[in-house]
């Protein structure tokens, strides 16, 4: 070095930046392209090409899409947007409050995740749901969530995890195991804030209402199936829904004849031929005894007598297997 600080310098310097007389401000760059970056306060947010969580995303808004419109009798617009990783704090940060969050497991997958609904789409819902017509706007601030509106949404979710358990019935079969819901996002932190999760957003468009559904995913959950996802080919189902649909309208419509063994008795021919009109004959079986009913001849079910609405029935108490 050209030159050494001596000890009466360095004293003077620090005693210099305590006191403010020496500027610490940065100066600014000369080169072009170049800009400061303060490593205290970052966000890790990137869109990523997952092949096998595209087609399961891609699935899954065919699903909701075909399933809200039946739902709420209009049409309803899905689309899946690019997947994105991030940290969990900053998702967190993003969701306003009031906000319709719910927190589940995908069994087997270890670890916890969230379903998001924006409150828009939350009381467009309810709205459909209770008969109400075409508002455009609805105000959702300063509000919260009645237990009516709670119960009815409800409805939406275990559609959407229904849906979400067809879609990625391909790539791994799961199931959807409701945990509990929440309207703040900060008792929502089912993670480690700097834990990197996998965010799939859907874009919802009820008649011009529009508004998001996410999935956030620990990516430590996603570890376990890592090589499945990160393969595009995802098998599919070879049951064509629409003819599966006519042919169970065939079978059920179909007309059987049914009968009920109540029970047997054993008569002399002398005592069969004396009976008259409102004799009372005595079955060597019980009235407690579970009763057999027949489909075309061939037992199918146990059941208990009784009545229904002044018409005699039998209820079903399980059905028989015939060993083959």
């Amino acid at each position: 070095m050209d030159k050494v600080l001596s000890q009466e310098e360095i004293d003077a310097l620090l005693a210099g930046l305590e006191g403010g007389e020496v500027d610490t401000t940065p100066e600014p760059s000369t080169e072009e392209g170049v800009r400061p970056f303060d490593f205290r306060h970052y966000s890790v947010s990137t869109r990523i090409k997952i092949p096998g969580f595209e087609v399961i995303n891609e699935h899954l808004a065919r699903g909701l899409r075909m399933g809200f419109s039946t739902l709420l009798r209009e049409i309803v617009e899905v689309n899946s947007e690019p997947i994105q990783m991030e940290r969990f704090r900053d998702f967190l940060n993003r969701i306003p409050v009031p906000t319709s969050i719910h927190i589940f497991r995908l069994e087997p997958l270890r670890g916890q995740a969230l379903l998001v609904i924006d409150a828009p789409l939350v009381f467009t819902f309810v709205e459909r749901f209770l008969g109400g017509g075409e508002r455009k706007l609805i105000k959702v601030e300063g509000r919260e969530f009645t237990p009516i509106e709670q119960r009815l949404i409800r409805r939406v979710v275990n559609h959407i995890f229904q849906e979400l358990e067809r879609a990625w019935k391909g790539i791994q079969p799961v199931k959807a195991k409701y945990v509990r819901g929440e309207v703040n996002p900060q008792f929502a932190r089912v993670l480690q804030p700097e834990e990197i999760v996998v965010v799939c957003n859907f874009e919802v468009d009820i008649e011009g209402i529009t508004g998001k559904i996410a999935f956030c995913y620990s990516f430590g959950m996603l570890q376990p199936i890592k090589s499945k996802l990160y393969t595009p080919y995802q098998v599919e189902e070879t049951t064509d829904p629409y003819w599966q649909k006519q042919l169970e309208e065939i079978v059920f419509s179909a007309e059987v004849n049914l009968k009920a063994f109540l029970g047997h008795a054993r008569l002399k021919i002398r005592d069969l031929l004396s009976l008259e009109p409102g004799d009372v004959l005595v079955l060597e079986e019980k009235a407690e005894e579970p009763v057999t009913v027949s489909v075309e001849g061939i037992p199918k079910i146990k059941g208990e007598l009784g009545s229904y609405r002044r018409y005699k029935a039998i209820r079903v108490l399980e059905f028989i297997r015939i060993k083959e």
